[in-house]
């Protein structure tokens, strides 16, 4: 399936001509040497070309590929349909790897017998200081029964920085999707998708990257990724029939979440209706939920819908 033993790494690069050469002086830092970086500029208009093509003069490990904006799950495709390793490893090209990150996950995910491995990252602002204390707190475990499917459908567990897992698996599941919808969360639809059909999963608390809080962040917005996790949930409803009650059971929760963090218009309010009404497999009840929405206070409307068609 790939060269063995080699890491072929995926970072998709859209305007990060501030941050990319960091990042892959992370990579060239690795007390590991056997990789690929394969860097995929999404449509940049900055000079990301230019930084990233110094590099590949100094470095023929690193690999440069062009694509019209497609956004990060035709990014990623991209990069693994180049790539040579048995092993895939993510870094966006803002965020950083500490220097034994692929030496240490190599050991773990031969010796644990897992197809994937993830681990802890500390998080921090674009000032460049890192504050240890703040991290994102991964645990160590293995995860393979139904009941860590259930965990891993309350929230996305694995930062993608940290991951190191056989191509061959990922390929298996029809790798990233690259459906709008999707874009943002494609990392958690991935790992749902990989974990439903049986993949071994081991998770350390050792920290191994560094993830970078900024403003110009694809997932910068907390309540961007919250609203699109209802797509991943209704497409692996029906990519997973096995596990439709737990995802409908998710889907619940997930809109109920929606439903109090937001504030919505009417027109808004109608939006989320058609969503949740079609994601339950209850569009007969739309033209109800929508008359109360024309009706009703929304903060009313709102909460017939948590307590009822959520409920």
């Amino acid at each position: 399936m790939g060269n063995s033993g080699l890491v072929s790494i995926i970072m998709p690069a859209y305007n990060p001509g501030e941050y990319i050469n960091d990042a892959i002086r992370s990579v060239l830092d690795q007390t590991y040497s056997d990789w690929e970086l394969i860097i995929v500029d999404d449509g940049s208009t900055d000079n990301t070309a230019q930084k990233v093509k110094s590099w590949i003069e100094k470095d023929n490990r690193i690999q440069y590929y062009y694509q019209e904006n497609g956004k990060q799950g035709k990014a990623r495709n991209l990069g693994v349909s180049k790539s040579k390793g048995e092993y895939l490893a993510f870094l966006d090209a803002d965020d950083l790897w500490l220097s034994e990150k692929l030496e240490f996950q190599i050991k773990e995910i031969q010796e644990k017998k897992v197809d994937l491995v993830f681990s802890d990252s500390y998080v921090f602002n674009n000032n460049e200081i890192v504050d240890t204390s703040k991290r994102m707190n991964v645990p160590d475990e293995v995860f393979y029964s139904e009941n860590d499917i259930k965990l891993f459908l309350e929230g996305n567990r694995i930062p993608i920085l940290t991951v190191l897992v056989k191509k061959e698996k990922v390929i298996n599941v029809g790798c990233f999707s690259e459906e709008l919808p999707i874009q943002n969360v494609e990392d958690y639809h991935l790992w749902l998708k990989l974990l439903m059909s049986n993949y071994l999963f081991y998770s350390s608390n050792r920290v191994m990257g560094m993830y970078r809080v900024h403003s110009n962040a694809a997932t910068s917005s907390d309540k961007l990724v919250l609203n699109k996790i209802p797509n991943v949930l209704f497409d692996l409803k029906h990519r997973h029939p096995d596990y439709k009650n737990e995802i409908q059971q998710a889907l619940k929760i997930k809109f109920r979440f929606i439903y109090n963090r937001n504030l919505f218009t009417k027109s808004e309010l109608a939006f989320w209706i058609k969503i949740n009404t079609q994601y339950l497999s209850k569009s007969y009840l739309v033209f109800i939920y929508l008359f109360l929405n024309i009706l009703l206070p929304t903060k009313i409307t709102k909460r017939s819908l948590i307590y009822f068609l959520n409920a």
